[in-house]
């Protein structure tokens, strides 16, 4: 098995980000939510009302 250092890692991953196209750290691409279940929709709704209601933010972004 070869070893890498962690420098050689970080500018293989961020080779291969360029190649792809990515940028910044929301790199990944938001569920868009139309497989979601019904129960898993609601959980969500829930949890962004609560928060709202508490003033904050839900903890993450969510399509339902």
């Amino acid at each position: 098995m070869r070893e890498i250092t962690i420098e050689e890692l970080a500018a293989r991953i961020s080779q291969k980000r360029a190649e792809l196209g990515l940028s910044g750290k929301g790199d990944v691409q938001p569920n868009s939510g139309r497989r979601r279940t019904q129960s898993k929709r609601n959980l969500l709704r829930n949890i962004a009302e609560l928060a709202a209601r508490d003033g904050r933010e839900p903890p993450f972004k969510a399509n339902y």
